[in-house]
């Protein structure tokens, strides 16, 4: 006698567990992409901010170890470095919606600052006071924890990082990514600082000087 040969296949109950797992597992996906996301934007910020780093060393190694000074009139930083950036784009946090919305041909410009991040303005060197300062690279001790550039509030045309202005309490944004933010250094490196390491003494030069207080 010949044995009946049982269809394999799922029953209903198990065919509605698979699909709420699959469901489960989609839902969990899903909730991750922005974490993901934003990671993803924090790395590229820092790539492009190393990349804005390398070429103020550049810019000074093409003249005589001078960064780019403090201007009324006249070229800003952004300009000044463009033939040494290759792509605008490095001018922009990918987490930044207002700059990435500038067109690549306007994000260096003199009339405002257009990019996501700020120079440091070297206060506690007296260049806010006085635009003839000159700062050298050799003249930056600790390059490798000196700030160079912060990341600044989106929407903000500050080029500068001026503690006479208070640009650390209401333009440097402190905490763009997971509660920190990167920051590039005078030894053209870039990383991620929590806001719990963050301190204002690594934009300067001359620890001695005192941070004016502000409301």
């Amino acid at each position: 006698m010949r044995r009946a040969i049982q269809a394999a296949g799922f029953t209903l109950t198990e065919l509605l567990v698979a699909i709420g797992i699959v469901a489960i597992l989609a839902g969990l996906s899903l909730a991750e992409l922005p974490v993901a996301l934003r990671h993803a934007q924090s790395a590229g910020c820092a790539s492009h901010m190393r990349g804005v780093a390398l070429a103020f060393l550049q810019y000074a190694s093409d003249n005589d170890g001078q960064l780019p000074g403090r201007v009324q009139t006249g070229d800003k930083w952004p300009v000044l470095l463009l033939p040494y950036i290759q792509d605008p784009k490095n001018y922009v946090d990918p987490g930044d919606p207002i700059a990435s919305a500038v067109s690549p041909q306007n994000l260096a410009s003199n009339a405002g600052n257009n990019s996501s991040f700020f120079f440091n303005g070297f206060n506690d060197l007296g260049a806010y006071g006085n635009p003839t300062v000159t700062v050298t690279l050799v003249s930056l001790a600790n390059a490798s924890s000196l700030m160079l550039l912060g990341q600044k509030v989106h929407g903000s045309d500050q080029y500068y990082m001026d503690f006479a202005e208070g640009n650390e309490t209401d333009v440097l944004n402190k905490t763009a990514y997971f509660n920190g933010a990167n920051y590039a250094f005078a030894d053209g490196s870039a990383r991620y600082i929590p806001l719990a390491q963050y301190s204002d003494n690594d934009w300067l030069v001359n620890q001695a000087y005192q941070i004016p207080p502000h409301p």
